[in-house]
């Protein structure tokens, strides 16, 4: 498998309901949203509130961790969407960095990106270790956009399958929008 460090995206999952939106006005940190398909755990989402990170876009180091398991895993039979961005995009925008799992520590900082990188323990997170809490943790690193994040600088949308490709295809269409889409059956729970 290859090094996560070395790969070059960022991961942000949601329903396949929210695409419309979202290629019309870009991801939005949670604080700005008024209408959407809320895939997050509310308890989470509350913590999260607390220490205002409803105040970013999440993304992920990666496809299939921890966060997208356990919502594709409470939502059987929904269609979801990866949507990524570069990391040289978010390292460019100066985007902040949680090493682990924002609700795992007291002291939770948001780090530079570089310094934030440079913190994530790689070889934890490497092991994809789900039933280990700490390397659990590890695997829910986020990297945080301060600001909506355009479909301009969306790199590709994943989805599941050709209908999942063809629904947001016709949301492409009909927000005048155009982006790269893969159907990639790997990068979701089944």
């Amino acid at each position: 498998m290859p090094d996560i460090k070395d790969q070059k995206l960022l991961y942000h999952l949601t329903s396949i309901r929210n695409i419309g939106p979202i290629l019309t006005e870009g991801l939005k940190p949670r604080a700005l949203l008024q209408k959407f398909e809320d895939v997050a755990d509310q308890e989470i989402i509350a913590n999260r509130r607390s220490l205002a990170l409803e105040n970013y876009v999440p993304f992920h180091w990666f496809a299939r961790n921890p966060f997208d398991g356990r919502v594709q895993a409470n939502r059987p039979g929904e269609l979801f969407v990866l949507i990524t961005v570069r990391r040289s995009l978010a390292a460019h925008r100066k985007w902040k960095v949680i090493p682990r799992h924002p609700l795992a520590a007291e002291n939770i900082q948001l780090l530079d990106y570089a310094e934030g990188f440079e913190t994530i323990d790689w070889e934890v997170m490497n092991q994809r270790d789900y039933h280990d809490a700490n390397c659990n943790s590890v695997c829910m690193a986020e990297c945080l956009s301060p600001t909506a994040v355009l479909p301009s600088d969306f790199f590709m949308i994943y989805v599941f399958c050709n209908d999942s490709a063809n629904y947001v295809n016709r949301q492409m269409v009909s927000c005048g929008v155009q982006v790269q889409i893969a159907i990639n059956q790997k990068m979701f729970s089944s």
